[in-house]
């Protein structure tokens, strides 16, 4: 036999060596972590509060110059308005209504300027030194709200670099805030079809074991009345009897347990109706639950806010719709709880929206299956005729092996779709439901039976 000169004098690389080769670098390693669903989430918090902290940087020094000129200019206005009417008041000879008149016009100037003063530099009378929009737990909930896009607009940034950082950082954060939102949804999608699947096994236990068991007893009946005529095979008098799984045999009159169990069958139709309704989450309990995290909040922010119900659950809805109007804001009076409210809204947003989002993946799935049902109904999408249930798939090894089977041994049987021969091999297996006089004797399934 030649021999590949070229392979034949490189010498085999040892197995530890490729092993070594193959090991994963700590990037790829990194990589793969922050891909998986603790990773996003570790990412989204970290990405969060290191906004905070930057936004922080690049803001708070900007309002506190802000803050500090505004009220120096409001205490020049207040002075000169003082001194302006005091000797308008001590000096004219003007009748009284025209006195009220120019005060009130006095008064018209100093509210525009207090206006001008809030709009221009987001002061409205607060002590500069204690006071700050930009604290850590204002921040945060301002990184929030750009990644989740609700934008209460509580506070902005007013410096360019603020404003530039602003529009980075949002379009880095909302995707990889979506892509973690929809691995938590999932989650928490499958552990909702878990806990429901597992409420309804529990309630459902007692009515199931009473119909397992009267289903049971109509059908030993059935059978009984049907093998009036002794027939030697479990089933139809069209099953295939050289099948071992059809090859079960009365006794007398009396099926034998031994020989045949009953329930394996009733298990496996109960098992079938069960997983077509652990599937389906019903639509009203995915609204239940919307509405009951709506309600939850709607009281935590009534006892903390001092908020009533309706503005509670007006807050709640909006935030959560991602609409985000910014006419109620929590944390927002000052108090020496207001930082663990923002905190504490924080959390009911990010929770609140992948409850959202898994209940509204939810309701998709119900109403796409009862779109599919509908249209099976009206003949817009076919059944697959090509489908191979467990059954026939062990039944048509079954007739590979009898075809096949030469001086006691043979093959195991190709794919379904494998066409070396012409045609796929299965296409030749018969029906297992067939009529009685096309199958041939029982020969050699013994043999056949003990290579099983």
């Amino acid at each position: 036999m030649p021999i590949d000169r070229i392979s034949h004098l490189i010498a085999p690389v040892p197995a530890e060596n490729q092993n070594q080769n193959q090991r994963p670098s700590f990037f790829h390693t990194f990589a793969r972590f922050l891909c998986s669903n603790l990773g996003l989430v570790i990412v989204v918090i970290a990405y969060s509060i290191g906004g905070a902290f930057l936004f922080i940087l690049l803001e708070q020094y900007i309002e506190l110059q802000n803050c500090q000129q505004a009220s120096l200019t409001e205490n020049v206005s207040v002075s000169n308005i003082s001194e302006t009417m005091f000797s308008y008041v001590t000096i004219t000879n003007d009748d009284t209504t025209i006195i009220y008149e120019q005060i009130v016009n006095y008064l018209d100037n100093f509210t525009n300027d207090v206006y001008d003063r809030k709009n221009n530099f987001r002061y409205s009378g607060q002590d500069c030194d204690t006071t700050s929009g930009w604290s850590f737990p204002s921040a945060l909930l301002f990184t929030i709200t750009i990644i989740t896009s609700i934008g209460y607009g509580h506070i902005t940034p007013v410096s360019w670099e603020g404003q530039i950082t602003c529009i980075c950082y949002a379009l880095i954060g909302i995707p990889i805030f979506l892509l973690c939102l929809a691995n938590i949804s999932s989650i928490l999608g499958d552990m909702f079809r878990f806990i429901y699947s597992t409420s309804l096994h529990f309630m459902c236990c007692c009515c199931r074991i009473y119909m397992r068991s009267r289903y049971r007893k109509r059908r030993l009946r059935g059978e009984n009345s049907f093998n009036q005529q002794k027939i030697g095979y479990v089933g139809t008098g069209s099953v295939d009897p050289h099948w071992p799984e059809a090859n079960r045999q009365y006794d007398g009159d009396k099926l034998s347990d031994d020989e045949y169990d009953i329930d394996d069958e009733i298990d496996q139709e109960m098992d079938d109706i069960w997983n077509r309704m652990e599937s389906r989450v019903p639509i009203l309990a995915v609204l239940i639950i919307i509405i009951g995290y709506i309600f939850f909040g709607a009281f935590i922010f009534n006892r903390f806010e001092g908020w009533t119900m309706v503005e509670s659950v007006y807050f709640c809805y909006i935030t959560l719709s991602t609409i985000g109007f910014g006419d109620y804001v929590p944390g927002i009076t000052s108090s020496s709880t207001s930082g663990l409210r923002f905190v504490a809204a924080c959390l009911y947003i990010i929770i609140g929206l992948a409850v959202l989002a898994m209940c509204i993946d939810l309701i998709k799935e119900s109403i796409v299956e009862k779109l599919e049902w509908v249209a099976h109904k009206l003949g817009v999408i076919k059944e697959d005729e090509n489908l191979i249930d467990d059954e026939y798939t062990r039944y048509a090894n079954f007739q590979y092996a009898r075809r096949h089977d030469k001086n006691g041994s043979y093959d195991k049987p190709p794919a379904y779709d494998d066409t070396s021969v012409g045609r796929p091999w299965s296409k030749d297996v018969k029906d297992r439901y067939d009529s009685p006089r096309n199958f041939q004797g029982k020969q050699d399934i013994n043999t056949i039976n003990n290579k099983h």
